[in-house]
């Protein structure tokens, strides 16, 4: 009879094929879930976050052989993220996927406790302090997009994004910068706590009520936390606000919605096309980056962001190309 040994999920790219056979534990039984060869992909990963299931096991006489795959994957992953994006931004690639890492564990556990929250903080403001110094550029943010779309993946992506962008509109307070930062990494935590059985199943009658509430069950989660500002709060309120009034939870429009809320809206609509037009070159789909922030131009964003918001992302992401 075999012996397992216990991997955190967290670890894992799930888009990296597995180097052995994974089991997953089922009421007291070791059953295995995913051959050698086979990858967890982005849905089992965010329905496992969904479940609180923080940990998959291999065989423990492979558990060696697994954890130095974990260890290369990584370092793989972060040579070919520079080789993308520059030695420049070696820093704040490995940041951000060190965060990546520290979301799922946080967003996977039942309860959110202080502590947890306590290390986002904590990783938040480091991030923000060395890219008031050196701020992000369009090719970190580029490379580390690529890499998966997995909730946890998708929070870090917008909160980069965000950043990129709020410096661009002329934000450049540390608290501002950290507040933006830490509404994108929770924006979507009230995504991950959406009963299993419903986040796994768009067709099921509930699923459209969860989603468009899940700002609210963000907030209701997160507010047993202290230390967090209400600026946070806001923002992962607001996030799907627009500004013709057309959004959710509330409705509201125009100056009534939280500023920094519309900016995190337009990282997280950027990311979410980006992956969703994954098939296309590059250029192309910045280019239609371009066209949706241009159609959002006093209908579902602010006037007052543009044009520099289209700006900093033709400048960022597609340089001197005609658009």
């Amino acid at each position: 009879m075999s012996d397992y040994s216990e991997v955190m999920l967290a670890k894992i790219n799930p888009e990296a094929e597995l180097p052995a056979d994974v089991f997953i534990l089922l009421n007291g039984k070791h059953v295995k879930f995913k051959n050698k060869g086979d990858i967890l992909g982005k849905e089992k990963y965010d329905l496992f976050m969904a479940k609180n299931v923080k940990s998959i096991y291999v065989e423990s006489d492979l558990v060696l052989e697994f954890m130095d795959w974990l260890t290369d994957t990584k370092a793989e992953d972060i040579e070919d993220m520079v080789k993308e994006a520059g030695e420049e931004n070696r820093e704040v690639i490995e940041d951000s996927l060190a965060l990546k890492e520290i979301v799922y564990e946080v967003f996977s556990d039942e309860k959110l406790t202080p502590d947890k929250v306590e290390a986002i903080q904590g990783h938040v403001e480091d991030f923000v302090g060395k890219i008031k110094k050196d701020p992000i550029t369009a090719q970190a943010i580029e490379a580390i997009m690529a890499r998966n779309d997995d909730i946890a993946a998708h929070s870090v992506n917008v909160a980069n994004l965000a950043v990129f962008l709020g410096m661009a509109v002329g934000h450049g307070h540390s608290f501002v910068l950290e507040n933006l930062y830490m509404g994108s990494i929770f924006h979507d935590y009230g995504k991950a706590k959406i009963p299993p059985e419903i986040y796994a199943n768009p067709s099921h009658p509930e699923y459209d009520q969860w989603i468009k509430q899940h700002p609210e069950n963000s907030v209701k989660i997160i507010r047993k936390s202290e230390g967090i500002p209400d600026q946070v709060f806001n923002i992962m309120l607001q996030h799907h606000e627009y500004y013709d009034g057309s959004g959710y939870p509330e409705g509201i429009k125009g100056s009534n919605i939280y500023s920094l809320a519309q900016i995190v809206s337009m990282a997280n609509e950027i990311d979410n096309l980006l992956t969703q037009t994954k098939s296309l070159e590059a250029v192309d789909r910045y280019k239609k980056v371009i066209e949706m922030l241009t159609m959002g131009d006093g209908t579902k964003w602010d006037p007052k962001f543009f044009p520099r918001v289209t700006q900093a992302f033709k400048l960022g992401f597609i340089g001197k190309q005609e658009v």
